[in-house]
């Protein structure tokens, strides 16, 4: 089923393959003498580079703060100029290696995407699409096909559910109380609960580890509802490991791997475009990563 952006005709088809169409030719006609598509109206500096935005965050040493104004530039300035200076951030830190700022600030990017209202979000799609920053478009899609069966969906999410194999049911209230207990022991069981309001409660626990939180990234079958919520937990979306384990998968909404898996290198971009259990869209995102990068090889689908 494709995902579509209303108003630009959009979509991400099943097969990986993104196409589009505009319905203001006006507005999305190719520049004269075959340079670089341009939105009639928009502004354009001679180059707009990751400097751009990077500037915009840097000095703000809190993730949240860092992400709310990374999302006001992108819903305020000309959506030409942000689009072009995202598309540079995405390129240059696929290049990039362990630049820790371009790193920080692509994670930043990522996350203030998913922050941003429909409006905004469309025209930067418009925009990313018109100068062919493919990568940059598909960040900025929110909604994905189905990766769970509606069954297995709402067997997971049943009220009562036992904490050990052969104990009683314990209520949903219950659970959530004991997924605030500073107990290890029960730490460990309730992170097989794949309750979405469970898995909030846990990873906002102190006594939750990094290993714990791969744990609950990488748990299959999964709700995707619980998958999307730690990938957007301040906290562990930031630790690397947890953000592989999410783009690995097969289970996390593909919207939300996109983001991710932008943020991973070329040693995780390989793995995920050879592996057949990911979404073609995914993994045709991480094989566009790594041609930019220069280190493409033979990965992504056929």
């Amino acid at each position: 089923m494709p995902v579509r952006i209303e108003g630009t005709g959009g979509r991400l088809r099943g097969d990986g393959a993104f196409r589009t169409t505009c319905r203001n030719p006006a507005r999305c006609s190719p520049a004269p003498g075959g340079a670089e598509p341009r939105i009639a109206g928009a502004r354009y500096p001679p180059r707009v580079t990751a400097e751009w935005l990077l500037q915009r965050v840097r000095g703000l040493a809190d993730v949240a703060i860092r992400r709310r104004a990374m999302a006001g530039v992108l819903a305020h300035a000309d959506p030409a100029v942000a689009a072009a200076a995202a598309a540079d951030l995405v390129e240059r830190a696929a290049r990039g290696g362990d630049d820790a700022e371009l790193a920080a600030g692509l994670a930043c990017l990522v996350h203030a995407v998913g922050d941003l209202d429909y409006p905004a979000r469309q025209a930067l799609y418009v925009a990313a699409r018109a100068r062919g920053a493919d990568a940059v478009a598909r960040l900025l899609l929110d909604a994905s096909p189905a990766t769970a069966e509606p069954a297995t969906i709402e067997k997971q999410l049943r009220p009562e559910r036992p904490l050990r194999q052969k104990g009683r049911p314990l209520t949903l209230g219950e659970r959530k109380a004991l997924a605030r207990s500073g107990r290890r022991d029960l730490l460990a069981l309730l992170l097989r609960d794949p309750h979405p309001d469970v898995v909030r409660i846990l990873l906002d626990n102190p006594r939750l580890t990094e290993r714990d939180a791969v744990m609950l990234a990488a748990m299959r079958p999964a709700v995707p509802e619980s998958l999307a919520a730690v990938a957007d937990h301040r906290r562990w979306s930031a630790r690397h490991m947890v953000r592989r384990a999410l783009v690995l998968n097969p289970h996390t909404p593909v919207h939300v791997a996109l983001r991710l898996a932008t943020t991973l290198g070329a040693t995780d971009w390989r793995e995920i475009a050879a592996d057949n259990h990911l979404p073609a869209p995914l993994r045709t995102h991480v094989a566009e990563l790594l041609r930019s990068t220069g280190r493409a090889g033979r990965a992504g689908p056929p």
